[in-house]
């Protein structure tokens, strides 16, 4: 039997480590040829992205290699380095990927030998641990569905279409970037036009908020038509632009095949009652991961999840929370990348039936539409009921079950796509508002059906179109003259805190606010 030797990705600091390998080879210092070197400029310039699409590639390692802190040629390039590492780190942790096969090493231009023997540990370390598992997931063994343009059309009526244009005036998107337009799409794919249709980088500027549908008087699901459509360009390799260069799908897609339980519990403390046997789960979803992902932005994603717990033990709630729970795959299906969305509703369908619980509750409105809405499309049966926190502390307040202190703020609130127009949930995020004495609710210009969207969905064809959606909504946040602008989504809130990190030196607009999750609000009013 031949004995395994790993693969490893070693991305060399050109200035350093890279003349150290060089420096290695021609003083004939032996080391394993296990490695692939790829050099670049700086070590500072490899993304974590870089990283996780190494490891889903197959790689059994990859190093990071750069100039000693102090050394480096461009002065914090290597600190940079430091703080991705880091974050990419804590990622795989919690992805279970044992921590030998990414490294992160500083090796000077005359250290040969310290290269060959990094290289040497690092080969016997793998060879202790074993072939990369996403090594074998390259083969799918999925079966693609035969899905064509006609089908397309026909499930979504869109052969209905009477070009009457109320879709391209109303998109959030067209009103932006002129060059986009939903009617062109449609009439395009009635044409035939599979390529054009199939690959136009515009298809995934689509944000997927039924603004349109609701407005269509021939009842097209232009959603689920675009959805539908990226599913085909994907088949054909189109994917779009990845926000944050792919990262977060690249993690779903590593989450989707693999076989290590994950550690993603990690945060939680013996403050927060759970129970293995509870009738009631609590579905985290991606949470974890955004936490030190968005980490710049000061974003605390996980205080959402610890508000809701707080909430559900102040109810005598003890929710079951699962371990190995894995991404609802929202942003798989919504990019076209069907078999991973398939691997995680399996999964999680699996994980969730054998649990035995009769209700979940969700805090992340696009897991909630996942789940509610998708999942029996595709044929995954959950057998439970399932709810929006905002809907499980709305029926409380209702029957008289939950009293608040006096918060005295004046908020404005921001109707998620997916909770809003997707599911028509519009009323119980205000009733729990209204109930808190001392809220003071005041209403944007455009809400409820007609709220404006947060300016990206998927992570995907992030743009300056997405940049001006957002402040133009920042703006009409404030010009209500609330102090807080209250979300119900994780997302709307990464991406409003974005917009607001990254205004630029040419300052523009006031569009500062503080953005709170609901939970968090009324986490901090409970008696």
């Amino acid at each position: 039997m031949t004995e395994f030797e790993p693969r490893i990705i070693v991305f060399a600091c050109n200035w350093c480590t890279y003349a150290a390998a060089d420096i290695a080879g021609t003083s004939r210092i032996q080391y394993p040829p296990n490695v692939r070197t790829i050099r670049v400029m700086c070590s500072g310039m490899v993304a974590p992205e870089h990283i996780s699409l190494a490891l889903e590639s197959g790689a059994d390692g990859v190093l990071v290699a750069g100039c000693h802190p102090g050394d480096c040629h461009y002065i914090s390039g290597n600190l940079k380095a430091e703080e991705k590492f880091r974050m990419v780190s804590e990622v795989a942790n919690m992805l279970g990927i044992e921590n030998e096969r990414i490294r992160l090493k500083w090796i000077a231009a005359s250290e040969g030998p310290i290269f060959a023997q990094t290289i040497k540990d690092m080969v016997q370390e793998l060879k202790k641990l074993g072939p990369s598992p996403f090594r074998k997931s390259q083969e799918t063994g999925w079966e693609k569905a035969a899905l064509t343009l006609e089908d397309i059309l026909q499930d979504t009526k869109a052969y209905y279409c009477l070009e009457c244009s109320k879709c391209t005036s109303i998109c959030p998107v067209t009103k932006y970037d002129p060059s986009y337009s939903p009617r062109t799409v449609i009439e395009n794919a009635a044409l035939g036009l599979r390529d054009e249709s199939t690959h136009d980088k515009k298809l995934f500027s689509c944000l997927g908020c039924y603004a349109c549908s609701l407005k269509c008087p021939s009842d097209v699901d232009y959603p689920i038509f675009m959805r539908k459509l990226r599913s085909l360009a994907f088949e054909s390799g189109e994917c779009g632009c990845p926000a944050h260069g792919g990262l977060l799908h690249s993690v779903v897609r590593l989450m989707s095949r693999s076989p290590y339980k994950q550690k993603r519990l990690e945060w939680l403390t013996r403050e927060y009652q759970t129970s293995d046997h509870s009738d009631i789960l609590y579905f985290v979803g991606c949470i974890p991961y955004f936490e030190p992902i968005f980490g710049y932005l000061e974003t605390k994603t996980l205080d959402i999840t610890r508000a809701n717990l707080k909430i559900l033990n102040h109810l005598g709630v003890q929710p079951m929370l699962l371990p190995d729970e894995k991404c609802c795959g929202h942003d798989a299906l919504w990019t076209g990348d069907v078999e991973t969305f398939r691997r995680l509703a399996e999964h999680n369908t699996r994980l969730i039936k054998e649990s035995g619980v009769q209700k979940i509750i969700f805090s992340c409105p696009e897991g909630y539409r996942t789940l509610k809405l998708d999942y029996p499309e595709q044929g995954f049966e959950l057998g439970c009921e399932l709810q929006h926190i905002s809907e499980f502390v709305a029926e409380k307040i209702e029957k008289k079950e939950l009293k608040f202190k006096e918060v005295r703020r004046k908020v404005t609130y921001q109707d998620p796509c997916r909770l809003g127009r997707h599911l028509g949930i519009y009323d119980s995020p205000r009733k729990v508002l209204e109930a808190i004495p001392g809220i003071e609710l005041i209403e944007m210009e455009k809400n409820r059906e007609c709220a404006l969207c947060c300016g990206t969905s998927a992570f995907t064809n992030c743009d300056t179109y997405s940049h001006e959606m957002r402040v133009g909504r920042l703006l009409e946040a404030k010009a209500t003259g609330a102090e807080i602008l209250v979300t119900t989504c994780p997302k709307c809130q990464i991406h409003f805190k974005c917009a607001m990190n990254n205004k630029g030196e040419e300052k523009g607009p006031d569009i500062n606010i503080e953005v709170m999750d609901l939970a968090n609000l009324v986490a901090s009013a409970l008696e």
